[in-house]
């Protein structure tokens, strides 16, 4: 589980690299269930009615992640995040608060990459069924948009692992207040993962 100290590590790895001088652009949430690499399929069906259910399932979970994005107020169309939400609040206060008292500078861009790597995890919980194990983190970690803008890709292996842990940490520690009911297992799995 990533600590409180962990969680802002993480946060402070953002800060750095942004003042290193690297650019983020968070980018658009799109609406469409297939721009989510770490979308579970259904399980192979063997009677047209399994089929409907499995149906049924995947359109249950793009309602619920669809009312997910409409309850988070955040913008779908690329300008930065800002919170807004009593939850967003208290995950960016707490974030702020910790780098603050680190020394460093906390700024919109932070918060906006913040807000985005936890809603990104909150959405991609909900579309694998509220499943969130090792293996989806690290499909998740490997495919987001979100860790791609925000780590360097001329990164050595050890840079970008220390990297993909500690951005992971805030991910996790966001999910924890807007999906609640997802940040345990989250947790779980980054535990799994980064130990």
């Amino acid at each position: 589980m990533p600590s409180r100290s962990t969680a802002a590590a993480a946060a402070l790895v953002i800060v750095a690299l942004s003042l290193a001088g690297c650019s983020f652009s968070v980018p658009v949430v799109e609406s469409d269930a297939s721009s989510s690499p770490t979308v579970a399929a259904p399980a192979p069906t063997q009677t047209e009615s399994d089929d409907t259910a499995g149906d049924d399932q995947m359109a249950d979970a793009l309602a619920e992640r669809d009312q997910f994005l409409a309850d988070q107020q955040l913008p779908l169309d690329g300008s930065p995040l800002v919170a807004v939400t009593p939850a967003q609040q208290e995950f960016i206060a707490q974030q702020r608060e910790f780098i603050e008292s680190q020394g460093g500078t906390w700024d919109a861009q932070t918060e906006s990459i913040s807000l985005a790597l936890a809603a990104d995890a909150c959405e991609t919980a909900i579309l694998n069924y509220h499943e969130v194990d090792a293996p989806l983190l690290q499909a998740h970690v490997a495919s987001s948009p979100v860790f791609a803008q925000v780590i360097p890709a001329d990164f050595t292996a050890d840079q970008r692992a220390a990297a993909e842990r500690n951005v992971a940490s805030v991910m996790v520690f966001g999910a924890g207040f807007l999906c609640p009911e997802d940040g345990p297992q989250w947790e779980a799995a980054f535990t799994e993962v980064y130990g």
